[in-house]
């Protein structure tokens, strides 16, 4: 069954649901591992064919994975490095990600030296972006990969990010009174995905923001 899943901009947390979204539309080749600094989890993405994104700039890390042709009778898997990229969804209704060729191992030789993956509006018209490629040596575990890409943001880099470089553990761990922020990862479960993504971006807001989306909250239950 397909279905949109709502990654940035499910609530802000400002409640503005009727601000504008884009569309990000997932591919069986691409391996979406972090989107805005957060890591996506293999259950977050299961049976899913898009992302709802806020209209905006945002980041993206995935890798390429398929399976290509090593001879006429013989299909091997191919992984790429981490690619990094950046770009502005403003007033663009549906990104995609376009891979050229992959359909032998030559081909993903050649991507590994020029990946020249291109990011599509709806028009099929490309969007100017940011890239980069991370060494496979230099990623860390899943569990540190929000801190490493923090990090990356940190550093003058070709698809850094320094507004999100923020996003740290450490800077989650800094806040006393809600113990359950200083998960490194929040991973979501179960049937009820609708439940575990408001608990998901509730953990990603300040303290001011939770207070006031819990007085919204009581509110309606109220009536």
């Amino acid at each position: 069954m397909k279905f949109n899943l709502v990654v940035a901009g499910l609530l802000c947390l400002s409640l503005s649901l009727s601000a504008t979204a884009t569309t990000l539309k997932l591919s069986p080749d691409i391996d979406l591992m972090m989107v805005d600094g957060k890591r996506m989890t293999g259950s977050l993405l299961k049976g899913a064919d898009s992302l709802e994104l806020d209209a905006g700039q945002h980041q993206l890390m995935f890798k390429v994975t398929k399976s290509v042709r090593k001879d006429p009778q013989t299909q091997v898997p191919y992984v790429s490095s981490p690619l990094i990229v950046v770009f502005d969804s403003q007033n663009v209704s549906s990104v995609t990600i376009e891979l050229p060729r992959l359909e032998s191992v030559r081909d993903g030789k050649h991507f590994d030296e020029e990946p020249n993956y291109r990011v599509l509006d709806a028009n099929s018209k490309a969007l100017a972006i940011k890239s980069d490629v991370l060494p496979v040596k230099s990623l860390p575990d899943d569990s540190k990969l929000e801190r490493f890409i923090a990090d990356y943001n940190g550093l003058n880099r070709k698809a850094s990010v320094p507004a999100l470089a923020h996003l740290s553990i450490s800077a989650l761990a800094a806040q006393p009174e809600n113990k359950t922020t200083s998960q490194k990862v929040i991973t979501l479960k179960g049937e009820n995905v609708s439940e575990q993504m408001l608990q998901y971006w509730f953990l990603r807001a300040d303290r001011e923001t939770q207070k006031r989306f819990i007085n919204w909250a009581n509110k309606r239950q109220t009536r």
